[in-house]
């Protein structure tokens, strides 16, 4: 009888020190979701698409990005240097998978402050199912992409003495590209990607609260220049919760430039012009 009222005070003990946290809690978190002044960034890439036999490739993906910083809009600091590299096996014209490393370099959130490093190392583990589709409107030929990208990162954040932390991003691209001064997508032709949208999801023991880490919207207008070389550029829009602050999302207007590149390094006789319109 001692031991059972014993567990009865222990068990309404723990309920009140609960509910008193939870309360404390509830006390740190805002009546209304917060929205941050939006960010302006600038990120150039070059996306490399190597063909190295009928079906295999090799991926070579690279980012230099910078960041508004102490009224400097656009390109006041530099933020990222982003490395990503895989191998690409197309199964058909309807399904590719892709498996590779992912190498980015975080510079200092502050420039000038003792208490951040000026640079950290983030890796990751990369694969990528991709389901394009093809077909005409209006008379027009179109290309319409689902991509799900999986990523595993280890990071940790700039600040010193920061501990790496493990997370899994669950990434979701919807695209569409429709041809502009022509009506195919082939060399010599002007096109537009109005639909651009990607969910970027993250779970692991450090997200508690905001499992969303990005929206990304972005429309972008292109240049076929011929079977090997592309170029795009528009204004991309991002949305996110901020890790540990789930109701304090970011807000960002990022200016992007793109080029594509996509040699043949097999034998002249075994190519077939392709034009890479995936991306």
């Amino acid at each position: 009888m001692k031991l059972l009222k014993f567990y009865i005070v222990l068990g309404w003990s723990f309920f009140v020190f609960l509910s008193g946290a939870l309360k404390a809690q509830e006390y740190q978190i805002p009546d209304e979701a917060q929205f941050e002044d939006p960010g302006t960034l600038v990120w150039m890439g070059t996306y490399s698409t190597i063909r190295l036999g009928e079906k295999l490739y090799w991926e070579a993906q690279h980012h230099y990005r910078r960041s508004n910083f102490d009224g400097t809009p656009w390109v006041g600091r530099m933020a990222q240097i982003y490395n990503r590299h895989a191998l690409t096996y197309k199964f058909s014209d309807k399904f590719l998978f892709t498996l590779g490393p992912v190498l980015r370099l975080n510079f200092s959130p502050d420039p000038g402050n003792d208490d951040f490093k000026g640079l950290t190392l983030e890796p990751r583990i990369w694969h990528e199912y991709v389901f394009p589709d093809y077909g005409y409107i209006f008379g027009r030929q179109y290309v319409i992409q689902h991509r799900v990208r999986i990523e595993h990162r280890w990071n940790r954040s700039n600040l010193r003495g920061a501990e790496w932390r493990y997370r899994d991003r669950w990434r979701y691209r919807f695209t569409m590209k429709i041809p502009i001064s022509r009506r195919k997508l082939q060399p010599d032709t002007w096109y537009a990607t109005p639909i651009n949208i990607e969910t970027i999801m993250q779970s692991g023991s450090s997200v508690v609260d905001a499992p969303l880490e990005d929206l990304r919207i972005y429309p972008a207008i292109g240049y076929i220049a011929s079977t090997k070389l592309a170029y795009s550029a528009g204004m991309m829009y991002t949305l996110g919760q901020r890790l540990g602050a789930g109701y304090n999302y970011r807000q960002r207007w990022i200016l992007r430039v793109n080029v594509w590149w996509t040699p043949d390094f097999r034998k002249v006789k075994d190519r077939v012009p392709e034009i890479n319109i995936l991306d």
